[in-house]
């Protein structure tokens, strides 16, 4: 059944599109797997019109078709495809490192148990001379598998046992199983021992940078209790750091072209920058112009518990979305009622008057709640792209008004609730733009 449903199964091409198309599909099955699952498949088919036939020559077939079948083995070449898609799921690289040791001894048992077969059937041929199965002439078939699997066992390592060969045949394989040893043991010891040096070292380098914080802060008389939120906010970010990696630490990345540098920032941004229907509408509509915003004026700030983000009366230089954790908001309201609010992770943004006013001053105080990462949009650098694109400045225009009218008619805040103003927000952007 695999076969036909290939010929209807998608695939993914070279420039990562989904491909659905009948023909193209048949196309590239013809050209790459089809031939080997008929190998695969051919001898089972035969097998099976043998077992229905009596004759003499149907029998010295399937006699011959025992080999044949070995062309299973041919199914192995599609599992490095298949490992290759699990192991891009796993983004730890510890959990990376202890599954690459986990490939190298699962590849040696694979291998040993495939020679340990030819060792035992080599033994029960008919070669004209005593094989090793002799010596344990009355055993059951299960222990001759063990004894032939430790054998070949013994081969890859330097532990050795008393089965030895006993004729030409044997000893032949045997020096051959040797030779291969050599390679592939070296092989399998080097990666094995290479992926422990590298869990050793990750963790050796984490525990020593701690300890090193620890010996500064104390060298350099911090107060116990900056101390502990110096060191609990870098615990935080250290593990955030482990979980979503700095495109900083990948140094291949220099390589892209800045048209796939914006994209790929873009993507990342995106998510965090829809909550505002502004964004949003720049995503179905100005995709370009949305990657070079969120390339060249939106950054990433890590903060600790009670870092203050700004002050009241503080001139705004930039639009804020929390990405993670909570932002404290305080202000007093006219009737002299001070008023605290939470800013939650991709419900709300703070400041967004800072785009659209010549000198937005700050109404109230912003604080993290908790550790928090904020997505900053820079204020010059999001109108110095729009003075590139006039229609979307036109469009920003037009928004900018009715957004003001609007928060000239309301008590002034720097927090917009995405939950509570989406829809009202919406109505500013123009219709027909």
């Amino acid at each position: 059944l695999d076969v036909p449903a290939s010929f209807f199964a998608g695939y993914h091409d070279d420039k990562g599109t989904r491909v659905m198309d009948p023909a193209r599909i048949a196309k590239t099955y013809l050209y790459s797997w089809f031939f080997v699952d008929i190998a695969v498949v051919l001898p089972d088919w035969i097998f099976t019109l043998v077992m229905t036939s009596k004759n003499g020559e149907s029998v010295k077939l399937f006699r011959s078709l025992r080999m044949a079948r070995l062309f299973r083995l041919l199914r192995l070449l599609k599992l490095k495809k298949l490992l290759g898609a699990i192991i891009d799921l796993i983004d730890s690289e510890a959990v990376n490192m202890w599954a690459n040791i986990l490939r190298m001894l699962m590849a040696l048992l694979f291998t040993s148990h495939f020679l340990a077969c030819i060792w035992y059937a080599i033994a029960i041929m008919d070669t004209g001379g005593l094989g090793w199965v002799q010596e344990f002439e009355g055993d059951s078939w299960g222990y001759l598998y063990l004894v032939s699997f430790h054998w070949c066992i013994t081969q890859f390592t330097p532990a050795s046992m008393s089965v030895q060969p006993t004729n030409i045949h044997e000893r032949v394989f045997a020096v051959a199983v040797v030779v291969f040893a050599i390679v592939v043991f070296s092989y399998i010891v080097g990666s094995i021992t290479s992926s422990l040096s590298g869990l050793r070292e990750l963790s050796q380098a984490s525990c020593r940078q701690f300890w090193l914080l620890r010996r500064y802060l104390k060298r350099n008389n911090v107060p116990p209790e900056l101390a502990k939120r110096v060191i609990r906010f870098i615990e935080h970010a250290h593990g955030r750091e482990e979980q979503k990696m700095d495109i900083r630490q990948v140094t291949v990345m220099r390589h892209l072209s800045p048209q796939l540098m914006a994209e790929l920032q873009c993507s990342m941004n995106l998510p965090h920058l829809e909550v505002h229907p502004l964004f949003a509408h720049f995503n179905d509509n100005a995709t370009v112009t949305l990657n070079k915003v969120a390339k060249d004026a939106v950054r990433r700030d890590r903060l600790a518990r009670n870092d203050t983000i700004f002050l009241p009366s503080q001139t705004g230089s930039a639009l804020y979305f929390v990405t993670q954790g909570r932002v404290l908001y305080t202000r007093t309201l006219l009737s002299g009622e001070i008023m605290k609010e939470l800013v939650d992770a991709d419900e709300d943004w703070i400041a967004e008057p800072a785009l659209w006013c010549a000198a937005w001053l700050h109404v109230g105080e912003a604080k993290t709640f908790t550790e928090a990462e904020l997505l900053l949009v820079d204020v010059k650098q999001f109108e110095e792209i729009l003075r590139l694109v006039r229609p979307l400045a036109r469009l920003c225009a037009m928004y900018a008004q009715a957004f003001l009218r609007w928060l000239q008619t309301s008590e002034l805040t720097d927090v917009i609730q995405g939950d509570e103003e989406s829809d009202r927000i919406r109505e500013f952007i123009p219709k027909d733009w």
